[in-house]
């Protein structure tokens, strides 16, 4: 009777301990805590939050899981993805979005607790840089289950990038229409052994591209930036491609076919708006089912 009692008090203990971890309503208290920091510092940066996240409200009894922007896993209750894209509203049409005049600086160290995230979108923020960028990615790093990252239509420069490689689990990372120039470090982020989406497009990369160790690469877009023909060779490689999107690059003269023929798997091609002249022949085994663009 006494290990009965002893099993059934224990049991009653870890059952309340359960409740003020994670609280009555759904979701993680610190999980909770940690959305309503971010909104604290967005509003504090001038937005308009509380109209955007009306529902993110510092209650105790709110379910996070529930607000706007927000998905958990329907077992755990965890957070799995988090949409914070244009969270200062901007009018994503307009020009203004670009020009510059309305870059902030952000703490990745706010993120920190959502141990469970397997998405996380930050696209259209003007975001130029992180506050703790010396122990913010160090931080972020703890998402080990993360899996696809939306940085795009921000300021970030080259300098995100060799913390990136801390995010291991990665299998999509999205970087297009920010401030990278020069060449790509593709050695920073080398340890992404699981990526398969990458998109570097509208930057202001150059010159070489070597993209060993991105071996389960799918889809691949490096379109507007200043890459010449030479790239093609290393690119050829990357034998699960499905899709390659190289256009409005520098490009020149005729078509190097014969790089790519190793591209098996490759479905869709775009080599449009290039400089490259002369004939098109699309010979090969990668040719079979490829849907091809290419407008000179």
């Amino acid at each position: 009777m006494e290990l009965a009692n002893l099993a059934k008090c224990l049991l009653l203990g870890l059952i309340i301990l359960g409740t003020q971890i994670h609280g009555n309503k759904g979701c993680f208290e610190a999980e909770r805590l940690a959305l309503l920091n971010f909104k604290k510092f967005v509003v504090s940066d001038g937005a308009d939050a509380d109209h955007l996240l009306s529902s993110w409200v510092d209650d105790s009894m709110s379910d996070c899981c529930k607000w706007e922007r927000v998905t958990c896993n329907s077992t755990t209750s965890h957070m799995i993805e988090l949409f914070l894209n244009n969270t200062r509203q901007h009018d994503i049409d307009s020009e203004s979005l670009f020009d510059g005049e309305n870059i902030w600086f952000i703490k990745l160290s706010m993120f920190q607790q959502l141990k469970e995230l397997r998405n996380l979108n930050l696209s259209y923020n003007e975001i130029g840089g992180f506050i703790d960028y010396d122990e913010g990615f160090e931080r972020l790093s703890e998402l080990k289950k993360l899996e696809t990252l939306d940085l795009s239509y921000n300021w970030f420069n080259n300098s995100i990038l060799s913390s990136l490689g801390a995010l291991t689990s990665l299998k999509s990372l999205i970087l297009s229409w920010n401030n990278m120039r020069g060449s790509f470090p593709s050695k920073e982020l080398n340890s992404l052994k699981n990526l398969k989406i990458l998109d570097i497009s509208v930057n202001g990369f150059n010159g070489s591209l070597s993209l060993e160790g991105f071996e389960r690469l799918e889809d691949l877009d490096i379109s507007y930036n200043q890459f010449d023909k030479s790239i093609l060779s290393s690119l050829g490689a990357l034998t699960l491609l499905r899709t390659l999107k190289i256009g409005w690059n520098d490009m020149e003269g005729s078509f190097p076919v014969q790089e790519l023929n190793n591209l098996k798997n490759l479905e869709i091609l775009d080599i449009s708006y290039n400089g490259f002249n002369g004939s098109l022949s699309l010979e090969g085994n990668f040719i079979s089912h490829l849907i091809c663009y290419f407008y000179w």
